[in-house]
């Protein structure tokens, strides 16, 4: 079996041997297992309330839909952690699979048997990836990449930037300095690092870190595509979004519980009127609802009853809201709302004069001169 990865133009072939599980590196083509890039991504590693998948599932899918609201996700559990992958606005007609790239970038480190960070400087993002006992531990996107690294060496004229940062690379002070900015930003820190992307081959990018890893099998610029071609090699824990068909033992229990199912519906509906009859239940209600409100007509009485009840409760997720809208001040950007154990935590980005009014849990300078912050609703 040939599987390809393909990471917009760049492709990846291997061929596996289902019965010795080896692979080889081949220029056939074959499953195509397209790569989603990272800034059409999100995923999330916790620890899961349940070892049920099908309850997880059901909690995930109200979480995904109130954040995100219509796209494609999957859910999987490993060691007791639910990870969930998310991907919008991305098209995989014409792949046989797709594969989120953090979980692409991941995979490689995983074959190669090291932890550490994967780093992908592209054209127009930078992904930093982290691997701890081979598994995806944390990741982070930033949507500047190589054109912000040219567009510093010559910001009038970026085809002249772009010429000046492949022949100096780093030894250009203005890419020097900008890329020591993307790395702030990314909170990289020490430990081993894997190269990938068109940035990896920078002039003294090397020398930023104590301990680079090699990748015998691809150039730096192959590594996601690589790293999806492997989704049916390197056993990872991630989700696949694959959708499976039910087992032949499975179907057999569906269709005795549908079949159960239609019995006791048709039984339940023929006895209905001999067995229960809601008038009486209708006449108690008015009888009650006159008690509390005799005062009221008891037409369209459900309603009332709603209009009735009592606002001085509200759920806790409105009285967050309502104390963050309190905070915020014109010229924030939001980029995630997560609520969990009664607490809101906000991440955002401003300039700094108004960040600063805010009471914050964290800021940091960006490369643009704003400041990334935090901030705790409790």
């Amino acid at each position: 079996m040939v599987y390809t990865g393909v990471d917009g133009k760049k492709v990846f072939s291997i061929r596996t041997n289902p019965i010795t599980k080896r692979w080889a590196i081949t220029s056939k083509a074959g499953k195509k297992i397209c790569v989603v890039p990272s800034d059409l991504c999100f995923v999330k590693i916790e620890k899961a309330f349940t070892q049920k998948l099908s309850q997880l599932k059901g909690y995930y899918q109200i979480e995904v839909s109130e954040k995100f609201g219509k796209v494609k996700w999957d859910l999987s559990l490993h060691k007791g952690d639910a990870i969930v992958g998310v991907y919008k606005n991305f098209n995989p007609e014409g792949c046989d699979g797709v594969d989120l790239e953090i979980f692409s970038l991941a995979r490689v480190l995983r074959l190669l048997g090291v932890d550490g960070y994967v780093l992908d400087l592209g054209r127009r993002k930078t992904t930093l990836v982290r691997v701890e006992k081979g598994v995806l531990k944390e990741y982070r996107v930033l949507l500047r990449g190589g054109d912000y690294l040219s567009s510093l060496a010559n910001p009038e004229k970026p085809e002249e930037g772009e010429k000046l940062k492949k022949e100096k690379g780093l030894q250009l002070k203005e890419v020097y300095e900008g890329f020591k900015k993307l790395l702030e930003v990314l909170d990289l820190q020490e430990g081993a690092v894997l190269l990938s992307g068109g940035g990896a081959k920078l002039k003294g990018i090397k020398d930023f870190f104590k301990k680079t890893i090699e990748n015998p099998y691809c150039e730096p610029t192959h590594t996601s595509a690589f790293g999806a071609s492997l989704r049916s090699v390197v056993k990872t824990p991630y989700p696949d979004f694959v959708e499976r068909e039910l087992s032949e033992r499975e179907l057999k229990v569906l269709g005795t519980a549908l079949l159960g199912g239609l019995v006791l519906f048709g039984l339940s509906y023929l006895g209905l009127e001999r067995l229960w009859s809601v008038d009486g239940l209708r006449e108690r209600e008015k009888a009650e609802f006159r008690k509390v409100f005799p005062n009221a007509p008891t037409t369209a009485l459900r309603e009332q009853v709603l209009s009735k009840a009592t606002k001085e409760d509200p759920f806790q997720l409105t009285s967050k809201l309502s104390q963050l809208s309190s905070q915020l001040r014109e010229g924030i950007k939001l980029y995630s709302i997560d609520f969990s154990e009664g607490t809101l935590l906000i991440k955002g980005e401003g300039e700094e004069n108004i960040v600063r009014q805010l009471k914050t849990k964290a800021v940091k300078k960006t490369p643009l001169g704003t400041v990334e912050f935090e901030l705790e609703v409790r």
